[in-house]
């Protein structure tokens, strides 16, 4: 399951720093996510108190946008049996040739449209789940977002190794909510600007 998880990310991603032409460009995802890491590592050491208030507020909210979001997952397929490369006929003429290639060109554009709307979305589905997982592990440890890192003084004559183990954990707890939570804002946003480029592709070529 772990290396089907992350064939979905690997094509998240893919789908973003590759364009049109197949050219390679990181710039977009080196920068976000510098950004991501940088606001995850602030908030944890800005909200060093309660972390959230009412977690179960989120996790419905995340439960309610994922079965959104597979929703309309599930209808990509449908519009994709319906693209078909159409290939040269005998005695073709010119207006033929020209019809297949502008066909054959919109369908590609068409894919191309779905492909990089789908991984993305498929990946904002996994990330939102592995948010909700967070939640419900806060459920039973209700430390990991109620404990009170302010309360820590550090004292390095004699080490709490259980407290110093607590601490960490909840650190490295809060700090991945936090990432992950901006990264399913980032890939459904980018689920989303592929959607609106392709309504407004498929406006476009109306006839």
């Amino acid at each position: 399951m772990i290396k089907k998880v992350w064939k979905i990310y690997l094509n998240a991603t893919r789908s973003i720093y590759i364009s049109d032409d197949n050219k390679v460009n990181y710039r977009e995802l080196i920068i976000v996510y510098v950004i991501i890491t940088a606001l995850s590592v602030f908030i944890v050491c800005y909200k060093h108190d309660k972390f959230i208030e009412d977690s179960k507020i989120l996790a419905m909210l995340l439960s309610l946008f994922s079965g959104l979001m597979y929703s309309v997952l599930l209808k990509i397929p449908d519009k994709l049996t319906k693209l078909e490369t159409i290939h040269p006929k005998e005695n073709e003429t010119i207006k033929d040739l020209k019809e297949r290639t502008e066909t054959n060109t919109l369908n590609n554009r068409t894919f191309n449209y779905l492909k990089n709307f789908s991984f993305t979305l498929s990946y904002s589905i996994i990330v939102a789940i592995m948010c909700i997982f967070f939640v419900i592990a806060s459920s039973f440890f209700t430390c990991l977002l109620n404990f009170h890192l302010s309360t820590v003084k550090l004292n390095f004559e004699a080490i709490d190794y259980w407290l110093t183990f607590r601490v960490t954990l909840i650190i490295l707890y809060r700090f991945l909510f936090v990432f992950f939570m901006f990264q399913f804002l980032y890939f459904i946003t980018k689920s989303v600007i592929y959607l609106t480029d392709f309504t407004l592709y498929e406006f476009n070529n109306l006839k």
